[in-house]
């Protein structure tokens, strides 16, 4: 080889290698970014499917029993110990609450429950390594995460779910429904029934649910969902926005 070519060489890179470095680096950015994104929108969905499975859960045990099933809740997002469990309506909430403890805790049941144990169980919680719950959150209806998300961002707004069926007007079956009066998480101790009998909700309440950064906060147009359960219904609704960022922000059930 050439010592002077060499030397220019070893001098450093030639423009077409940066060119093709810068190149890559903006793939993956942009590759990144997509994942991010998509991580994101499934991680409300993945966070609905969860929700909805111990809603069933204790949907099956009254069916199961022909007992009625209280599901109980209690804790906060923020505080990373929210819990729903649900046991014997007989059981009063303070004994449900050391079961669910006990159960966690892998340990006996420190109170007698007798044949009223057979409808308790711990469905849902707070999990830090689950992979929807590090991207997506419950939240109230007055939070700053519903807030947020709310807010016009670069590519428009989100659809506002009161402007959409059931939810709109007074004919509406959800109207006016998606308030925090109806959160069946409202960062307190909180009970609503399954009826054995019928085998239907006994009240009405709702789950809202958006997509978070890692840090927890909700990005305006990002992903939302909402859950509703009416009052002497067996149904459980999903609702789903994808978000303005990244979809259409427009909401259907799913």
């Amino acid at each position: 080889m050439n010592p002077t070519a060499r030397r220019t060489r070893s001098a450093g890179y030639t423009m077409l290698e940066l060119m093709l470095v810068m190149g890559i680096v903006g793939v993956l950015s942009m590759v990144g970014v997509s994942q991010v994104r998509t991580q994101n929108s499934g991680a409300v969905r993945g966070l609905m499917d969860e929700v909805e499975g111990a809603l069933t859960n204790a949907h099956q045990a009254a069916a199961a029993t022909g007992r009625d099933v209280a599901i109980v809740t209690w804790g906060s997002w923020d505080a990373a110990s929210l819990v729903m469990a649900h046991g014997d309506a007989g059981i009063t909430d303070h004994d449900i609450k050391v079961a669910a403890a006990d159960m966690l805790s892998g340990s006996l049941h420190s109170v007698d429950l007798g044949t009223a144990a057979a409808t308790l169980a711990v469905p849902f919680r707070f999990l830090a390594g689950d992979r929807a719950q590090a991207s997506a959150r419950i939240v109230k209806v007055s939070s700053n995460q519903w807030t947020n998300v709310m807010q016009t961002c670069t590519t428009g707004t989100n659809i506002n779910i009161n402007d959409v069926a059931p939810f709109v007007g007074s004919g509406g079956i959800m109207h006016g429904l998606v308030t925090d009066d109806n959160l069946l998480f409202p960062e307190a101790d909180h009970r609503v029934l399954v009826s054995g009998s019928s085998r239907r909700f006994i009240s009405t309440f709702i789950i809202p649910i958006v997509g978070t950064t890692s840090s927890g906060s909700a990005l305006p147009g990002g992903p939302m969902g909402l859950i509703v359960v009416l009052q002497n219904g067996a149904a459980i609704y999903k609702f789903y926005n994808p978000g303005i960022r990244d979809g259409d922000g427009q909401w259907r059930r799913i």
